[in-house]
């Protein structure tokens, strides 16, 4: 099955390269993010401040600034 990722809202699985495209087909809902691949976390700068990006987590992108949740 393939993943829609021009969708509003998504859910972090175990692929960061599926992630990391969801991401950047909203660039407009966040300022930035950065990956440390010792750690393997991913941070996203937004609006609302910072939040690691873990699976599971439900991400939306549907006001124009990203909105995180688990």
């Amino acid at each position: 099955m393939s993943k829609n990722f021009s969708l509003d809202s998504y859910v972090v699985d175990q692929s960061l390269a599926d992630t990391l495209t969801w991401l950047c087909h909203h660039q407009d809902c966040f300022d930035s993010f950065q990956y440390d691949a010792f750690t393997q976390e991913l941070i996203v700068n937004h609006a609302n401040g910072k939040d690691l990006i873990r699976e599971g987590m439900y991400l939306n992108a549907k006001y124009g600034i990203l909105i995180t949740s688990l």
